[in-house]
């Protein structure tokens, strides 16, 4: 019986270390990446109009389609 055991425990030590490189590649497809997350106005005067251009860059190997974009 423990035999069996410490051969099912090798088979499955095998079997981790043979497909763990293949988890741990990084899937493909567009990647957001954003230069800065968020960006701080302070005051502004009511009746002013204000604004902030984010850069949008795609480091992935896929085109990037942005469809929506909602302000928060």
């Amino acid at each position: 019986m423990k035999r069996l055991f410490l051969n099912a425990l090798i088979i499955f030590l095998i079997s981790v270390l043979w497909y763990s490189p293949l988890l741990a590649q990084e899937l493909s497809g567009p990647k957001l990446v954003l230069k800065e997350q968020e960006f701080s106005f302070k005051e502004v005067m009511e009746g002013k109009v204000v604004e902030h251009v984010f850069q949008v860059f795609n480091q992935g190997d896929k085109p990037l389609k942005i469809i929506n974009v909602k302000p928060g």
